[in-house]
This record gives structure tokens, C-alpha cells and sequence, in this order.
């Protein structure tokens, strides 16, 4: 009576079939976590830029709407500028300005305020802050109202376009025909926009 041998896998081969099999799950694994992170990462620079986009469009209509309005701040006497700005200004890490513009609707005048509002930007903890009063002259320790903007910005700087030159400080004579904001971002770094101010007299270089 003839026999047959059956043929299987040795020892051997199953452990190296195991390895090979382990080694393409760890690609697979490496290559859809790389996958995922970067989908996070591009989601997380979108919806920056898109808030990014939303702060300085705010900034826009709050400088290009600048109403000739003497600043007063914390009840003190008014300053001698429409645009005020310094380092830890309103309470800020960084730079902080604050101005009164023009243009905060009320018709009818059915709300007990102007159309005048004062506003201020500052960063507190890394986040940008807008503040605004509904009243242009505030009392001592009237607490403003804030509205976060964005989140991982590190400072905040301010230039200004005035006398034919650009200045990182205004004078009391000086009036800017054109503003530049800067964001330092954790995401993007440094991000500019500049802005024009509709009330000055000079024309814009």
C-alpha cells in the first residue's frame, strides 16, 4: 500500500508570515494616522484663516469708520487723539488700541445710546479680545463687554501712516491716513492688513 506525505508549513515560515503581516499593519497604521493628523492639521489652518478673514474684517469696519471722537478711558479726562494705542493698554499682554467709531446703528434711536461706540482690542492669555461700551463717555470702572475673536495670537503690533512716513507711535498733531494691524499667530506667524482711515484730510501715498 503506497502512502503520501502532506505537505505543510513549517515553524519558520508561519513566523515569518506573521512578521511580514505585522509589518504591514504598521505601515497601514503609520500611514492613515499621518493621514488623519494632516486632515486635522489642514482643518485646524482653515478654520484659523477663516477667523483670521472675520477679525480683520471687523477691524476694517471699526478703523475705517473712526469717528473724530477724543478717547476717554476709565472715566479720566478725554486724550487729545482719536486713536489710542500703547503697550498693556486695556489690560493687554501686548499692544492694545481702542477707538470710537461711527456707524453702531440704532434706528429710530430706539436704544438709549449714539450711534457712536467705543471700542478696544487686546490679547489676554493668547486670545484676541474685542471690547466695546454703549456709552462713548464711561463712568470709573464701567466694565466693558468682551467678545473673543481668536485664539493663539502672541502680540499684537500697530504702525501708522502719517507725515509721508510710516510710525510705530502717533504724536498728539499726528493724524494717520493709513493704519497697519499685525497678528502674530501661532499658525501663520506674523499677519498684516492695513488699513485706510476714511476721516483723515490727507490723501493716501
Amino acid at each position: 500500500m503506497r502512502t503520501t506525505k502532506q505537505s505543510g508549513f513549517t515553524l519558520i515560515e508561519i513566523l515569518l508570515s506573521l512578521m511580514i503581516f505585522a509589518m504591514l499593519g504598521m505601515a497601514i497604521y503609520s500611514v492613515l494616522s499621518n493621514t488623519i493628523n494632516g486632515h486635522k492639521t489642514v482643518q485646524t489652518q482653515n478654520q484659523t484663516l477663516t477667523q483670521l478673514q472675520r477679525v480683520f474684517y471687523m477691524m476694517e469696519a471699526d478703523i475705517t469708520q473712526m469717528a473724530q471722537r477724543q478717547i476717554r478711558v476709565e472715566g479720566e479726562e478725554p486724550v487729545k487723539v482719536y486713536f489710542r494705542s500703547g503697550e498693556y493698554m486695556f489690560d493687554s499682554e501686548s499692544i492694545g488700541f481702542g477707538l470710537v467709531r461711527d456707524g453702531w446703528t440704532n434706528p429710530g434711536m430706539v436704544l438709549p445710546r449714539s450711534e457712536l461706540q467705543p471700542i478696544a482690542y487686546r490679547i489676554i492669555e493668547e486670545k484676541l479680545q474685542r471690547l466695546y461700551f454703549n456709552f462713548v463717555d464711561n463712568e470709573m470702572g464701567t466694565e466693558p463687554k468682551i467678545q473673543p475673536l481668536l485664539d493663539g495670537v502672541t502680540a499684537l503690533t500697530v504702525q501708522y501712516y502719517a507725515g509721508d512716513e510710516w510710525k510705530n507711535e502717533l504724536g498728539l498733531e499726528d493724524i494717520p491716513i493709513l493704519i497697519k494691524v499685525g497678528l502674530e499667530t501661532k499658525v501663520y506667524g506674523l499677519v498684516e492688513r492695513t488699513f485706510p482711515v476714511f476721516s483723515a484730510t490727507k490723501k493716501q501715498p
